[in-house]
């Protein structure tokens, strides 16, 4: 199941040096809907979850700590 910890993504653009305008830019999404998704992350698509985890993690345990639950049992 997917869950996005938006926090973690928020501090993840940070440290690569991204801003909502900068990410979407990248990612070819309009920084409006992204920033819908940033609100509403339950709304987010896969394609947008795959390209960020591709541009902002370095692993993939980094990956399943921002866009997965670990815990199934409790999502």
């Amino acid at each position: 199941m997917i869950r996005v910890d938006v926090p973690k993504l928020r501090g993840k653009m940070a440290e690569k040096g991204f801003t909502i305008t900068s990410i979407s830019d990248e990612i070819r999404v309009n920084r409006n809907t992204f920033s819908g998704y940033l609100e509403q992350p339950e709304k987010m698509p896969y394609s947008v979850i795959a390209a960020l985890a591709e541009l902002l993690c370095d692993s993939y345990e980094e990956a399943c700590k921002i866009f997965f639950a670990q815990d199934f049992r409790f999502a």
